[in-house]
This record gives structure tokens, C-alpha cells and sequence, in this order.
């Protein structure tokens, strides 16, 4: 059974998972380390994860001033534990935890398929804007 709660210090056995979810999903670069991803969950405005036997299978993350704007981030579940709704109830977690604390304005940026789970969630397209990166010079 898969079983759902925020973190704020995580163990090593975490982080070490962690490091597997976010290598799974490519976005891990070379050098990251266990550090990085402590620094990560600390520095988030609250971290969920998923797990099931004590195994992390899913994770998400919101980001904030802690005032009033939040974009979710991070949102992954491991390959095998896809089609569940892990990821659904992860994103509603994070929602529902943003709004208790006093945030409304919450956004993300999507890609491919993700997009529909993030509309049944309730986000839609912001009109007019696009997601911008600054590029490594």
C-alpha cells in the first residue's frame, strides 16, 4: 500500500532514493549529491513524498516567498508505480497544504503528457505568458 506524508530532514536511505527518483527521471547532473538534495527538501516550502515498504516511489515539491505566490515542482513517480494516482495525489497534498498556509496563486510549468494531470488538478494555461530559463553563458 502506498502511503503519503511531507518531509522536512530526510535520513540518508531518503536522500539515496531521492537521488534514484530524480537520475530516473534525468534530471540529475553530474556531481549531485546528497547534500544537494538535503539542501533541496530544507529549502522547499514543503516536500511530499510517496512511498510504499519503506521505498520512495514518488515525490513533489513546492517552492515559495511563503507569503503569497508557490509554484509546484519536481513532481515524479518512479516508472514502475506510474497509472495509480500517485502523482495526482501528491500535486492535491501540495495544493491543499499551500492553501492552509495562506498561498492562492500557485503555478508550474508543464511538459508533455503531464499536462493533463496538472488540468484535472485545476491549472490551466496561463494566457499571454511563457516559461522562460536563463542560459548558461
Amino acid at each position: 500500500m502506498v502511503k503519503f506524508s511531507f518531509i522536512e530532514k530526510p535520513d540518508r536511505k531518503t536522500l539515496a532514493q531521492l537521488s534514484a527518483l530524480y537520475r530516473e527521471a534525468g534530471w540529475q547532473d553530474e556531481g549531485d549529491t546528497s547534500g544537494l538534495y538535503r539542501r533541496i527538501v530544507r529549502g522547499s516550502h514543503c516536500f511530499a513524498i510517496a512511498f510504499e515498504g519503506g521505498r520512495v516511489v514518488g515525490m513533489a515539491r513546492a517552492i515559495s516567498d511563503r507569503a503569497s505566490d508557490a509554484y509546484l515542482q519536481d513532481v515524479m513517480v518512479s516508472r514502475e508505480f506510474r497509472k495509480r494516482g500517485i502523482a495526482s495525489r501528491l500535486v492535491n497534498m501540495l495544493c491543499r497544504r499551500l492553501r492552509s498556509d495562506g498561498i492562492n496563486w500557485v503555478a508550474l510549468i508543464s511538459a508533455g503528457a503531464a499536462r493533463t494531470l496538472y488540468s484535472r488538478a485545476g491549472f490551466a494555461p496561463m494566457k499571454a505568458h511563457e516559461p522562460m530559463k536563463l542560459r548558461k553563458r
